[in-house]
C-alpha cells in the first residue's frame, strides 16, 4: 500500500491544520463584509426606554449635539430650543457614532457623517439616515419619549427692547424692619432702623465707647451689651452713656421692598 505522505509531500495532520487556517481566514473576510443597516453595534442591547433621563439640556450646544453612549442616543440642537434624538448605531456596519462636530454626527469606523438636523447622510459609506429617537426637554433635562411638554425657547429680543432687570436682592426687606425699631446685621456691622413709616436709616454697629458690637434695637434705642450705651434709632445720637459719640451713619439704598448698602 502506497504511503500517502510520500505521495503528496504533505503530512495528513499538516493538511488538516491548513484547512482550519483557511476556514478561519474565510470567516474573517465574512466578518468585515457589508452588514445590514439594522445590525446593532457590538455589545448589543436596545436603546434607552421611554422616560429615561439622558442629561441636561444645557450640555447640548446649539448647532451641535452630544452622544449619550451608554443610552445609545445622540441628541442634537439644530436651532435654539429645538432638540432632536437619533440612534447612535451607524447604518453602515453597526459601529457607534462617537462625536458631533461641525454640524454632523460622526462615525469613527469608516467616516460616515449624518446631519444634526435630521440624521440624513452627508458623507458615506453609509446610505441610510440614523433612525430618529423621540426626546423631550422637561425641567431642563432631556428625556427619551414624550415625557411632558417641551420647553419653549426664550423669546427673542428685538432692537430697542430693554432687557429685563434681574430681581434685586438686598440685605433685608422693608417688611423686616419694624416702624420705630430696627435690626442689627452683625456680619455687615450695620444697623438699619425705621424711625417713621417709610423712612430707613443706616448706622455702624460698632459702639463708639470701646468698639463692642451693638446687639439689639429695643424701645426706640440701639443697645450695646458691653457697658449699656444706648443710641437713638432716628439719628444714632447717644441717649445713655458711657458712650459720648453718636453711631456713624451708613448709606442705604432702597429698591422696591429691598434694602441694601448704598
Amino acid at each position: 500500500m502506497a504511503d500517502d505522505t510520500r505521495a503528496t509531500g504533505v503530512p495528513r495532520r499538516t493538511a488538516v491544520a491548513g484547512a482550519v487556517v483557511i476556514a478561519g481566514a474565510a470567516a474573517g473576510c465574512a466578518r468585515y463584509s457589508e452588514a445590514p443597516a439594522e445590525t446593532p453595534a457590538e455589545g448589543g442591547g436596545g436603546e434607552a426606554a421611554e422616560g429615561t433621563v439622558l442629561g441636561a439640556a444645557a450640555d447640548v450646544p446649539v448647532g451641535g449635539g452630544k452622544v449619550f453612549a451608554d443610552k445609545k442616543v445622540v441628541v442634537t440642537q439644530p436651532v435654539k430650543g429645538e432638540f432632536k434624538g437619533f440612534s447612535t448605531v451607524c447604518t453602515h456596519q453597526g459601529c457607534a457614532v462617537n462625536q458631533v462636530k461641525d454640524g454632523t454626527i460622526d462615525c469613527p469606523c469608516h467616516g460616515s457623517k449624518f446631519a444634526v438636523k435630521d440624521g440624513s447622510v452627508t458623507a458615506g459609506p453609509a446610505k441610510k439616515p440614523l433612525p430618529a429617537q423621540e426626546v423631550t426637554v422637561v425641567d431642563g433635562k432631556i428625556m427619551t419619549g414624550k415625557g411632558g411638554k417641551p420647553e419653549e425657547p426664550p423669546a427673542e429680543t428685538k432692537p430697542g427692547d430693554k432687557p429685563e432687570k434681574p430681581p434685586v436682592k438686598g440685605l433685608a426687606s422693608t417688611k423686616d424692619i419694624p416702624v420705630g425699631g430696627g435690626k442689627v446685621f452683625e456680619k455687615e456691622q450695620l444697623v438699619i432702623t425705621q424711625p417713621t413709616e417709610g423712612e430707613f436709616k443706616g448706622f455702624s454697629a460698632i459702639c463708639t465707647h470701646q468698639g463692642c458690637t451693638v446687639n439689639q434695637v429695643k424701645d426706640g434705642t440701639i443697645n450695646c451689651p458691653c457697658h449699656g450705651s444706648k443710641f437713638e434709632v432716628a439719628d444714632g445720637a447717644v441717649r445713655t452713656g458711657p458712650a459720648n459719640k453718636p453711631l456713624p451713619y451708613r448709606s442705604l439704598k432702597v429698591d422696591g421692598d429691598q434694602i441694601s448698602l448704598g
